[in-house]
């Protein structure tokens, strides 16, 4: 940094003088609580951990990210579930600086444009017949208020504007925008807006460990889907849709519902009359086996939620599969979908998810998912047996769940709900990331790498993991 004619200059970029940093930190127009990053500059980027010092990456190749001081970590977790491709891929950044030159934004009434059209030909393609329309946004939260918005529209369009309530499931979180998290019960999350959020009506959580209804599998007969018939009696002519995860992500750290349980509750909206949801914005673009979870066990949904793995990372890019039972009732009817957001159908967010998903067939991904997925499942049981920490292990393909032991005098760096900040910063010091999930009341983390990771890095993150639990138990 030097000073020269009353301007600072840092990493050759001129700032006016009385924005330069102070001793303390500081910028010397305020920012008394500004933190310095890990190059030991103050910083003026509001994170959402205000307060904390967060290292700076560097740079990422496959599955490893490097920060600037040239640390390596074995990204576990795929970011936030979303880099499927892991990082640093030359082909895809070819293809973006192509469009980058040929054009990076158009809006959505005035042009369409090559790549969203072709992405959404593959993206339909690819799923269940019948979900033949793709509506494109820039994230998971605005693609599930865009399914919200659709199957309300729906109901509109064909005369049952009574039809305004959206069911979803306990422990579940499906964005943070006001909107999806109305439909989400994670009551951390949901903490602070509380007044703001309507009480959603929620089906039973799906989870056989630990079942709400104190019922066990299979003599239950799958009560918890089938209690959708008491909620749309108790709000008759009122629900418009039933939306869940067909494994629950964020909160619930890989919960996995029974087998038949997506079936049975696809038959009981058909019968209902209600519109089935999938979020698969997690689960979507073969995490979890097939490109759709729902797909996997035969169901089609009216509406799927899309995401995070949809580009890889590689983009903000998101999107709803749209049933043309909704897209034909809303074509004869008003012919217009009364929704969306200045960079819905972005072309070069387009152009990365079509670049993806075509390398990730080009390169057979869905068959390294069935092969790694069952490689981590068998060593994910393997360090269960091995640690008794280790409460549960649960998932399908490459998203799987970590419960911890809690409310353990012997354990108390695990107890809830502080438990899972401390796995995941024991496994940042060992050079691993996951990624912590839960609603606050367990000890879970989602162990959920890249799609593209091989047998030997597999056994890497195996053995990080390994020693991770042994720190906590030390």
């Amino acid at each position: 940094m030097r000073q020269a004619d009353g301007v600072v200059h840092h990493r050759g970029i001129a700032a006016p003088r009385d924005t330069r940093r102070g001793a303390r930190g500081c910028s010397r127009r305020g920012g008394r609580h500004l933190v310095r990053r890990s190059d030991g500059v103050s910083s003026h980027l509001l994170t959402n951990t205000v307060g904390e010092v967060l290292p700076t990456v560097s740079r990422g190749k496959g599955v490893h990210l490097w920060d600037d001081t040239g640390r390596r970590y074995l990204d576990g977790c795929s970011g936030a579930v979303t880099a499927n491709l892991g990082h640093g891929d030359e082909e895809i950044a070819a293809a973006l600086a192509d469009q980058a030159r040929t054009i990076a934004f158009v809006f959505r009434s005035q042009f369409t444009n090559e790549p969203a059209e072709e992405l959404a030909d593959l993206v339909t393609a690819l799923a269940p017949p019948g979900l033949d329309r793709l509506f494109l946004v820039s994230s998971g939260s605005e693609a599930v208020e865009a399914a919200a918005k659709l199957a309300r529209q729906y109901w509109v369009e064909v005369g049952q504007p009574e039809r305004r309530r959206i069911v979803s499931r306990g422990t579940s979180y499906h964005g943070s925008t006001l909107g999806a998290l109305e439909l989400s019960d994670h009551p951390p999350r949901r903490r602070t807006w509380e007044s703001l959020l309507d009480a959603p009506l929620l089906l039973p959580e799906a989870h056989c460990s630990r079942c709400p209804l104190g019922l066990t599998h299979p003599s239950c007969d799958l009560a918890c889907a089938s209690a959708l018939d008491a909620l749309v009696d108790a709000h008759p002519s009122e629900v418009a849709a039933v939306l869940v995860e067909p494994v629950v992500g964020a909160a619930g750290g890989a919960i996995t519902p029974p087998p038949g349980y997506l079936a049975r509750l696809a038959e009981r909206c058909t019968d209902l009359r209600v519109l089935l949801v999938a979020d698969e914005v997690m689960t979507g673009a073969w995490r979890t086996g097939g490109f759709l979870a729902c797909a996997d066990e035969g169901v089609t949904p009216d509406l799927v939620v899309l995401g995070k793995g949809l580009a890889a990372g590689y983009a903000p890019l998101a999107g709803v599969l749209v049933s043309n039972r909704i897209a034909d009732a809303i074509a004869a009817g008003s012919g217009v979908f009364l929704h969306g957001h200045t960079h819905g159908f972005n072309p070069m967010a387009a152009r990365a998810g079509l670049e993806v998903i075509r390398k990730a067939l080009r390169e057979r991904v869905p068959a390294n998912v069935a092969a790694r997925g069952e490689q981590l499942r068998r060593g994910l049981e393997a360090l269960a047996a091995r640690h008794d920490t280790v409460l549960e292990v649960r998932g399908r393909g490459l998203l799987w769940g970590l419960e911890l032991v809690a409310d353990d005098e012997d354990h108390p760096r695990l107890q809830a709900p502080v438990g899972t900040a401390a796995v995941v910063a024991a496994a940042k010091h060992r050079g691993l990331l996951v990624y912590p999930a839960g609603v606050g009341t367990t000890t879970l983390v989602l162990v959920a790498p890249p799609l593209v990771i091989t047998e030997q890095e597999t056994d890497e993150l195996l053995g990080l993991l390994d020693a991770t639990l042994a720190d906590l138990s030390a």
